[in-house]
């Protein structure tokens, strides 16, 4: 990627951030009922900077702190989504994570950037915290942090968890909490080993939204506060099943006759529950669902699996339609995906990649495919994330 390559495109989304910030920001704040230390101009430019992911509005929260222009990274999915992907385009002209073409690729727009002398900013836990806790954090990213050789700056937001949950039907009412947490300079990196980058990454990023409840509780109020939340939470701590909890209302329940309800603050309360919060229960169903898949492993036994899918396949930043009406079922040997014309058999040992995105689409990613999956009612799809890693021999992080 060449200088000018790199630049395309910055000038035009330089004005059009600046004036925005200029307009929107007094209204934006109030709106979001926003906290923070006040704007930031740093003044060693280019710099990098790595963010929490807590909330989809988090590139705001960033923009609105640090005066000077950034590019950020987005993922190609959210470049995928029409008008939203369209305007994020223009109002800042991101680098795109094209994940068919893996973060070597993503690694190499980001260095050259800086070099250009365009600031960047990144999520490096990859996606949004499905749990309220900051997300596994690659050692990699320190190597990137290294490889840029510039000012770096670590950003964090409190409250989003709770202000907008991963998987929430409603969006709650209630405040946001943003600071920059350190600004390294160029020597400040360059006499530190990447271990120690590492360490300071995770240190300055880390948030578990529950803890900062217990400190200094905030109500976050919506209707129905409880709907949706078995896009993370598939394991009954009850009955011990996995995939069969629904919502309703502010009540999370199970057919073995398992109930718990969520208050305006986000705990749980159930005389059946052990834990109080997302980031102990999705602990106790990663648990679960490895147990499970020790006992199928060496099998081609069905673990679990989700009909009427809506199936996307992504080839260079395109995506076709295949069906949506397709049946995704996870065997301990392979996943299959079947269609009303064919039938996707991808053995485990092929998958390169399985994340999430939006609320609860599956990004898959194989030798020979790339797939979005996508449901039209709750499901988990974190399930299909932790069982991948559990049969491929991965930690869990």
């Amino acid at each position: 990627m060449n200088k000018k390559n790199v630049k395309k495109g910055v000038g035009r989304a330089r004005l059009t951030v600046f004036l925005l910030r200029s307009i929107v920001k007094i209204p934006a704040v109030r709106a979001l009922k926003y906290h923070d230390n006040g704007e930031i101009k740093i003044k060693e430019q280019p710099y990098l900077v790595f963010a929490n992911h807590s909330d989809t509005m988090d590139p705001v929260y960033i923009v609105k702190t640090l005066k000077r222009y950034v590019r950020f990274v987005m993922s190609d999915h959210v470049m995928r989504s029409g008008l939203v992907g369209k305007i994020y385009n223009f109002l800042d002209c991101p680098i795109v994570f094209e994940r068919e073409k893996g973060t070597d690729v993503l690694f190499n727009d980001i260095v050259a950037n800086i070099k250009a002398g365009v600031n960047v900013a990144m999520y490096p836990e990859g996606s949004l915290t499905s749990t309220g806790e900051t997300q596994f954090i690659s050692k990699r990213n320190a190597t990137l942090v290294k490889e840029c050789d510039c000012t770096f700056v670590t950003f964090r937001t409190k409250g989003g968890y709770f202000k907008k949950p991963r998987w929430v039907k409603n969006p709650r009412k209630g405040p946001i909490f943003t600071d920059v947490v350190h600004i390294y300079s160029k020597e400040d990196i360059r006499k530190m080993t990447e271990d120690e980058i590492y360490q300071h990454i995770i240190e300055d990023l880390y948030v578990n939204a529950y803890d900062e409840q217990r400190k200094n509780p905030y109500e976050y109020i919506c209707e129905d506060p409880a709907e949706s939340a078995e896009i993370i939470l598939y394991g009954c701590p009850k009955c011990k099943s996995i995939g069969k909890l629904k919502t309703k209302g502010d009540k999370i329940f199970c057919p073995c006759s398992f109930e718990a309800r969520v208050d305006n603050y986000g705990f749980w309360h159930s005389d059946d529950l052990p834990f109080d919060n997302i980031v102990e229960w999705d602990k106790f169903q990663k648990e679960l669902l490895r147990n499970v898949i020790e006992e199928k492993k060496g099998t081609a036994e069905l673990i679990f699996e989700d009909d009427n899918q809506l199936i996307s396949e992504v080839q260079n930043a395109d995506s076709t339609l295949l069906s949506e009406n397709a049946k995704l079922q996870l065997f301990a040997d392979k996943i299959l995906i079947t269609t009303e014309k064919d039938i996707y058999t991808i053995p485990i040992e092929y998958i390169q990649s399985v994340k999430t995105s939006a609320k609860m689409n599956i990004l898959l990613v194989s030798k020979e495919h790339y797939f979005e999956i996508k449901s039209p009612v709750p499901r988990s799809a974190t399930k299909y994330i932790v069982a991948t890693r559990c049969l491929q021999n991965k930690e869990n992080k």
